[in-house]
């Protein structure tokens, strides 16, 4: 090579190093060229780049800046020289990477926490059921002393009060009230028993807050005593008993079961009519018993049970004023003339041959009556808690819009509801037979009512007799025949 062309190459040389960067990439592509550090002091013979010397350890910061020096302007800054195992590639500057040593920091072990007592799972108290609190007025006799031992086992009844009426001649009854309601206090139920007594004057504290007040007998009574003497008998005391009711808890339920009940209904009513408290939707008498005894027989003669007959009693409650319909008792079946009479005179002088069946014994249906009257008050609490509407037959007050009769008071079918009878069904078809009989029934029954209103007129009422206008407008007009009354029915 010659030496001018030689010379001529390192001008170029020069002049491209320090020319514009567009003639340094230029060049850059065609010649490389790597400048070498001077021979150095220490005597070591190897030249290194000085890039590839790595800067001396500072004693007291021996970790390495993280800050890169400012870089200086030329083409050493621009090419990245990287040292693997002491050599030099290009790359990424040296760089001393040191990794910190992790400090672990304790934790404190938290101490056992001691376990909670295990909580006992308390089951929540059932709401209170509700219930009635039933007054049974004449408690001292036979009869009421069942009727309290099976309304003790009715679950709608919380609170059952008796009261025993010392008054009363010719009561057979060898026990005591008291332990009576001692016996049955251990009925595992949760009906409440309480005894009152007349000789406390308690009849008022027993009638406080009473749903339900069960009027009956008070006293044994002769079924052959004249019919006259035993309403004497009981009116007083049924008199009485209406007045504390009236006093005490007016709007009670009152069902009379006191004898002759035809003629105790419109005296209760009379009394409560004088008051200011009566509610012919709360009174009613009692034809539990009849009807019990109509639909047993039935349902014998025809060979069913019980359970599927129902005979129906309208008119009055005993005697020749009751009439069991036989022809209700099976729908689409009517027994022959003759046997409906026999059974229907057996029905009537049911009570007379039962006392007459053990000779001298006056009254022996008490566990029969009592049955049939502790139903009767059951269905009657069901209906006032609004749990049943039931079909009952009893001694009420009659709507002129469904019947017109010369009594005021007639034995029907009613349903019963919160508020008391909320319909009287009035009286059924009825065959030729029956239609006579509920005829004579009725012209019987309005003598009866006429002779428990006048009672009242003459010794309780505080306005004295009846002028004889309003006596004569009060009086109904007695029929001879059946076809003179409109019967409707619902």
């Amino acid at each position: 090579m010659q030496p001018s062309s030689v010379l001529l190459k390192t001008k170029c040389l020069w002049s491209s190093l320090f020319s514009s960067s567009k003639s340094v990439n230029c060049l850059s592509q065609a010649v490389s060229v790597r400048w070498y550090a001077k021979k150095s002091k220490s005597g070591d013979e190897c030249r290194r780049a000085i890039v590839d010397i790595p800067p001396d350890v500072d004693p007291d910061c021996p970790q390495p800046c993280d800050r890169r020096p400012k870089k200086k302007e030329g083409i050493l800054h621009k090419i990245k020289l990287k040292v693997i195992e002491g050599g030099t590639n290009f790359g990424t500057p040296f760089r001393r990477v040191q990794c910190k040593p992790k400090v672990c920091k304790e934790e404190p072990v938290p101490e056992p926490k001691a376990l909670p007592p295990p909580k006992k799972k308390v089951p929540p108290m059932p709401a209170p059921r509700p219930g009635v609190q039933v007054s049974v007025l004449g408690a001292d006799t036979a009869i009421g002393q069942y009727v309290a031992l099976l309304l003790k086992q009715c679950p709608c009844i919380k609170k059952l009060r008796l009261y025993e009426a010392k008054e009363t001649q010719g009561s057979e009854c060898s026990r005591d009230l008291c332990q009576v309601v001692q016996d049955l206090q251990h009925i595992d139920t949760n009906c409440l028993v309480q005894a009152f007594s007349c000789a406390c004057f308690e009849l008022e504290r027993c009638l406080q807050n009473s749903d339900i007040v069960l009027i009956l007998e008070s006293g044994y009574i002769n079924v052959d005593m004249p019919f006259d003497k035993r309403f004497c008998y009981q009116a007083p005391i049924v008199k009485k008993y209406t007045d504390a009711i009236a006093t005490e808890c007016p709007k009670a339920f009152v069902i009379v079961c006191a004898t002759p009940i035809d003629c105790m209904v419109p005296l209760v009513a009379e009394t409560l009519k004088e008051t200011g408290w009566y509610d012919p939707r709360k009174v009613l008498g009692s034809l539990a018993v009849p009807e019990m005894r109509a639909s047993t027989l039935a349902a014998r003669a025809l060979c069913l049970e019980p359970r599927y007959t129902r005979v129906p009693c309208v008119g009055g409650t005993e005697g020749e004023s009751l009439v069991p319909l036989f022809s209700k008792a099976v729908e689409y079946f009517d027994f022959a003339k003759h046997n409906a009479e026999m059974m229907t005179e057996a029905v009537r002088t049911a009570p007379a041959a039962v006392s007459r069946c053990d000779g001298v014994c006056n009254r022996a249906a008490d566990l029969s009556e009592a049955h049939a009257l502790a139903g009767l008050v059951t269905k009657v609490a069901w209906a006032l808690l609004c749990k049943d509407v039931p079909r009952v037959t009893g001694f009420v007050e009659t709507d002129a819009s469904q019947v017109i009769s010369p009594a005021r008071y007639i034995a029907n079918t009613v349903e019963l509801n919160g508020a008391g009878v909320c319909r009287n069904l009035g009286l059924p078809k009825m065959n030729d037979s029956e239609t006579t009989m509920v005829n004579l029934a009725l012209n019987e029954l309005c003598e009866k009512q006429k002779l428990a209103i006048d009672w009242h007129c003459k010794y309780c009422s505080s306005s004295g007799r009846l002028d004889a206008c309003q006596f004569q407008f009060f009086t109904p007009h007695q029929s001879q025949r059946f076809d003179d009354c409109a019967y409707a029915t619902l």
